[in-house]
């Protein structure tokens, strides 16, 4: 079932009983999970797969996959997902798309959102959230582009018409901002509050902390937004520095920040070092980008990436006495309150 490389050992094992089982709630809703199905995706080009880190440690997660992924790395817990297509442009998203429905109608997942494309007319986008009970939009620059962190505009790849679609509906848009200096870019901060006036009953979840996976970027971000920084929703898919973790949760209302993961990405053992600016990936498993800098003696004391992201949250959480009720919003309670499933 599911990647060959896929393993808990008795290390994850520890490292889960002492560190996070205790201190997490007996109830997690991870908010960011690509859900989908090998069909969907067997038309994408390798030249893209092996273009993208993220790509080559996993496109491919069926609903029942991550049942098994999720029971295995935290048992004891009832772990649910939210789930959406693996937003690739050469993907079939709109066969993807009716497996979510299909997901989310035989409760295999607690809550999924559509994927759109900006040449998605409203009324064909609104007839399918309508008719398959999704409960929110996730729109993607690569729709567009081909390219992770393009050049692109948000209005690029997700029309005002539609922006102004799922402000009626009170459908959550989870937007991945694009442009290589993330969410702090000039451009990107004057769309969002481009996007705030022209639609202030928008519910708009910033995925992966507007990209800022690193304290700079997120401190530059605060600073341009203003009290729009107050505004948004982010989730934590892909982010394990725990000063962006401390940066946000004393910034932010607890209650504006989501968990997720970004699975099927971070099945893998491992870590992340930081520049100023930037991150490198460190990994048990053998990837194409992985340059095992550590050595093999260091990589077999990783545990699972999504563990150490875990940790840093709770540990961040414990850091600022912020106490359990913080954690059960973070964990879940925000996204279930939201989304109202």
């Amino acid at each position: 079932m599911g990647y060959d490389y896929f393993e808990k050992t008795a290390l994850d094992k520890a490292f889960y009983g002492e560190r996070l089982l205790p201190r997490l709630p007996r109830a997690v809703f991870d908010v960011h999970t690509h859900v989908n199905l090998w069909e969907h995706v067997k038309n994408v080009p390798k030249e893209r797969i092996m273009d993208d880190w993220a790509f080559q440690c996993g496109y491919v997660m069926s609903a029942q996959d991550a049942r098994y992924y999720f029971d295995t790395m935290f048992p004891g817990i009832k772990y649910e997902i939210n789930a959406f297509a693996f937003p690739i442009r050469e993907a079939d998203i709109e066969a993807s798309n009716e497996y979510i429905a299909q997901c989310i109608r035989t409760q295999a997942v607690r809550s999924g959102f559509m994927c759109i494309k900006p040449e998605y007319s409203v009324e064909y986008v609104e007839e399918m959230l309508e008719k398959h009970n999704f409960s929110g939009v996730k729109p993607y620059p690569d729709m567009v582009s081909g390219k992770k962190g393009a050049e692109v505009g948000i209005f690029d790849f997700m029309t005002r018409g539609q922006f102004a679609l799922a402000e009626k509906l009170g459908m959550l848009v989870m937007m991945h901002l694009p442009r290589a200096g993330r969410m702090p870019d000039d451009r990107n901060v004057a769309e969002l509050k481009e996007i705030r006036n022209e639609f202030p009953k928008i519910k708009l979840c910033i995925a992966h902390f507007g990209r800022c996976f690193t304290p700079y970027h997120f401190s530059q971000a605060i600073e341009k937004m203003g009290e729009d920084i107050h505004w948004p929703y982010f989730d934590t898919a892909a982010v394990l520095n725990p000063e962006v973790y401390e940066l946000a949760l004393t910034t932010l209302s607890p209650e504006r920040i989501l968990f997720g993961t970004d699975e099927p990405i971070f099945l893998w053992h491992g870590k992340r070092t930081w520049t100023k600016t930037g991150y490198q990936n460190l990994a048990r498993e053998d990837f194409a980008w992985n340059t095992h800098s550590e050595g093999r003696k260091t990589e077999s004391g990783y545990t699972f990436y999504v563990y150490e992201q875990v940790n840093n949250i709770l540990d961040t959480i414990d850091k600022l006495g912020l106490g359990a009720e913080v954690a059960g919003q973070i964990f879940g309670g925000n996204a279930k309150e939201l989304l109202g499933k």
